[in-house]
């Protein structure tokens, strides 16, 4: 904020909308609830419960490690072991550390896109505001400072100035909180990026960026240094085994025009809200660039759809069948999620070039309008859904109920589901008191309560989880078998297989997921009447507990509690074989 504190109070004003405005994802939940909301997947269910660990790492507990895949995950397999932000989950409680670092890159994201939009010649009202709508796309937080620092790099490359000890400093800092796996491809963009905007009548400074990107791959090698280990030493890993999926060609090429235009599929679309302030933006700056006669535009949309026609070729049954019988990196990496990581640079740059084309004059009140719709519903895109479901008493209604608000939502009827949200605050006979407990909290999905009650009966012991996410049971400090995790042992894999074979195969989908891609390591029991899970296997692996949602009945299974804790869904077995 020091950045901000010499300028004059006009030019604040930006600053302290825009800033406001980000803060109110935050803000609102907080007032409504008492709790903060994140995004289960991928970050609940995984993230946060390996950055815990790191963590307790930090903080001297080398066993904790061995909470993790039933003891068989080492340290040096985990992401984000050295990057200096992960110190802050062993200074701070894990929730606490989450949310600062969130807000550290956003921040970053802010300020640093400012400094960009200004090198521009951007006036200071569209650069505070692109920079706010670069933040909103910072939805990743967790994994560091690559993206949300980039402008920085291109904005020094635009300066073209000898780089001072403060600015070896700071590429230092990105360096080593950069994730290399899924933010590495930020240094070629750095190139194309800063080439297409660098002024025309100067000689582009080739020499300036060879050393920043010297600098930054040395320091980003530096802090990943224990995956580079693990690959060199330690495999092979389960994404040796990863097969793509791949889909027809008129699937493809209308998932080609869909994902240049940020053109979404409405019916049945379970992220449609969540995604929507990203398909209003994206489709109103590429449309308009489309429009611009800028070449600069022009420029820029040519590297966004090669980044979409890479999707495209990803998708293709050919490229499949090269990466299928591809060895190394080439198979192992996820190369679509490594390109499209830079579109929000893209398309936050697009909106830069277009405020001062011609056809902003034209357009600029149209686009105001939908990019402060989009800003605003940035804020609330994760926090809507679990705060209208506590309001209505949605986990009180009977399943018919339930089914028809659901269908609502997924069809996207929203004008009938607020009707139905309406009648239902009206019915005084519903608890709308409750407390508010959403899988979008920290709180909610990691039941600490309930677990704290299984922990002092389990101990040390070693368990495996049905119908339940057994990141769970690590993050309440549970030895567990299974669980969520971007790189483990295949040796792994197949052990773990053994214990779920009969239950895979009763859901061939699954079976699939799990023997082409098998990320998560769970037992995949969402039914209570088709549990085929081998127990004996299970024991084999070390469990010697079941953490249930469901009651069992096995002869391999003895009850030590049911509805334990009071709660409802909740059940604790002891393996008896």
């Amino acid at each position: 904020m020091l950045y901000f504190a010499a300028k004059g109070r006009e030019e604040l004003k930006p600053h302290l909308i825009f800033l406001s405005i980000l803060s109110l994802s935050y803000l609102i939940p907080f007032f409504l609830t008492g709790q903060l909301i994140t995004r289960p997947n991928d970050l609940l269910e995984k993230e946060i419960v390996c950055d815990h660990i790191l963590g307790m790492l930090y903080k001297g507990d080398f066993q904790s490690v061995k909470l993790l895949l039933g003891g068989e995950l080492e340290w040096y397999m985990m992401w984000r072991v050295f990057q200096p932000l992960s110190l802050l989950y062993g200074i701070l409680e894990t929730e606490v550390a989450f949310w600062t670092k969130d807000i550290i890159v956003k921040i970053f994201a802010y300020i640093l896109f400012f400094k960009l939009a200004k090198k521009l010649n951007c006036t200071n009202f569209n650069s505070a505001l692109s920079a706010c709508l670069f933040a909103c796309y910072m939805t990743q937080t967790e994994l560091g400072l690559g993206l949300a620092a980039s402008p920085y790099l291109i904005y020094l490359l635009l300066k073209n100035k000898d780089l001072k000890l403060k600015h070896y400093f700071t590429i230092i800092f990105i360096g080593l909180n950069l994730d290399l796996v899924r933010h590495g491809s930020i240094m070629p963009m750095m190139f194309l990026a800063s080439f297409i905007l660098f002024p025309k009548n100067q000689k582009y400074n080739f020499k300036l960026f060879f050393k920043i990107v010297l600098v930054l791959s040395f320091f980003s090698f530096l802090s990943n240094s224990n995956l580079i280990y693990s690959l060199i030493f330690s495999g092979p890993f389960h994404r040796s085994e990863i097969l793509p999926n791949y889909s027809d060609l008129v699937t493809n090429l209308n998932n080609l025009f869909r994902n240049f235009f940020s053109i979404p599929i409405i019916e049945g679309n379970p992220y449609f809200f969540r995604n929507l302030p990203f398909n209003i933006s994206i489709f109103s700056i590429v449309l308009i660039s489309f429009f611009s006669k800028n070449k600069t535009s022009y420029f820029l949309l040519l590297i966004v759809f090669f980044i979409s026609f890479f999707e495209f070729f990803s998708q293709l049954e050919f490229f499949a069948n090269i990466k299928n019988n591809s060895t190394g990196l080439i198979k192992t990496l996820n190369w679509h999620s490594l390109i499209v990581t830079n579109l929000p640079l893209l398309h936050a740059l697009l909106f830069v070039n277009i405020t001062k084309a011609e056809i902003a004059k034209v357009t600029k009140y149209f686009v105001y309008f939908l990019l402060f719709l989009s800003i605003f519903l940035f804020q609330i895109r994760l926090s809507a859904v679990p705060i209208g479901k506590h309001f209505m008493s949605f986990d009180n209604l009977d399943s018919k109920k339930q089914n028809q608000l659901v269908q609502l939502f997924y069809s996207v009827n929203y004008n009938s589901l607020i009707k139905e949200m309406i009648k239902l605050r009206k019915d005084k006979t519903k608890h709308l008191d409750q407390t508010f407990k959403s899988k979008y909290t920290f709180q909610g999905y990691y039941d600490y309560e309930n677990y704290k009650f299984i922990k002092s009966l389990v101990g040390a012991s070693r368990t495996i989880s049905i119908g339940l996410d057994p990141m769970v049971a690590v993050m309440n400090n549970i030895n567990a078998l299974g669980g969520y995790y971007n790189m483990y042992p295949l040796s792994y894999k197949f052990k773990f297989r053994k214990v779920i074979e009969k239950q895979i195969d009763h859901y061939q989908e699954l079976k699939k997921y799990y023997d082409n891609w098998g990320h998560r390591v769970y037992t995949f029991v969402k039914d209570p009447s088709v549990i085929k899970i081998d127990f004996s296997q299970a024991k084999l692996l070390g469990a010697e507990y079941v953490i249930s949602k469901y009651q069992i009945s096995n002869k391999s299974l003895i009850p030590v509690c049911e509805n334990c804790n009071n709660a409802s869904d909740l059940f604790l077995y002891k393996i008896n074989i």
